[in-house]
């Protein structure tokens, strides 16, 4: 329990908001799906600021770019009509095995990303597919990469407002490794490709769970970019990985364990893209 909350903010605005939780940066949390919140300690939060009033939870096309509210859950994000259209079933069926359908009906897609933890697999789904943030902060808002989020100084805490996602024509494919269904992963494994006439363009390998955060790893971007998209190709960027690969260890698993799981998902995952 939150035992020494004092106060519940229930902003009308996002500049409210931001206001609210700057003026009491040392105590106050914002309150999303409330997952996060939920395994704080219970001296820490004095005050509760509950955007879920401030209209951020919807989907819409612009262009080529689907905005997304950062209030949306995950799992209305997976079986969203536009999301689906535009990803195939990349986002449904990676963000399917998060957790249980109770909670991927709490956790929303901008506090996955505000978490900043490196288990997430939805933020290696978002780094493959190249997402960005929209964000409200001291210098109001701003387009940034979620790197860019993660990398921000601690006492410059910005408010994600909106995902943005391109429509683009890539394969995506998506793996995680777990001891059980509901647990973290040990590592995950996000993969995008551009093919043309059988030739890998460009490409994203992202690997999260490192433990740090979820990351592109541009050597293997690099080493399999121009290559063809044949049978030759998984084991390639399987060997890629292992060679390039960076992280660490902690109680879940030795970094030698992870760059070895991290090598054979990233030749699972591109087994099963187009059949190869």
């Amino acid at each position: 329990m939150l035992l020494n909350v004092k106060a519940y903010h229930k902003p009308h605005s996002i500049e409210e908001a931001y206001n609210i939780w700057s003026d009491y940066k040392n105590e106050a949390v914002l309150v999303a799906g409330g997952t996060n919140n939920a395994l704080m300690k219970s001296n820490i939060p004095k005050r509760l600021i509950d955007l879920k009033s401030l209209g951020l939870n919807d989907i819409k096309e612009k262009g080529n770019e689907i905005i997304v509210g950062s209030m949306i859950d995950i799992e209305n994000f997976r079986k969203n009509e536009i999301i689906r259209n535009s990803f195939g079933d990349f986002f449904f069926k990676s963000f399917s095995d998060i957790a249980s359908p109770q909670l991927r009906n709490m956790i929303t897609i901008g506090g996955s990303v505000a978490a900043k933890v490196g288990w997430s697999d939805v933020v290696t789904c978002l780094l493959t597919t190249e997402s960005r943030l929209i964000t409200y902060g001291a210098n109001g808002y701003q387009n940034i990469n979620i790197d860019e989020f993660n990398h921000f100084p601690k006492d410059e805490k910005p408010i994600i407002t909106h995902l943005i996602l391109n429509k683009e024509n890539y394969v995506y494919g998506f793996r995680r490794f777990t001891k059980s269904a509901f647990d973290i992963s040990i590592v995950n494994v996000g993969i995008a490709l551009k093919i043309e006439s059988d030739i890998v363009k460009r490409s994203r390998f992202v690997i999260g769970s490192r433990p740090q955060l979820p990351d592109r790893f541009s050597e293997v971007e690099e080493g399999t970019e121009n290559l063809k998209f044949d049978d030759n190709l998984p084991t390639i960027a399987r060997n890629l990985v292992f060679e390039h690969f960076t992280g660490g260890s902690n109680h879940l698993a030795s970094v030698e364990y992870r760059r070895h799981l991290a090598s054979v998902l990233t030749e699972r995952i591109l087994t099963g893209l187009g059949g190869v």
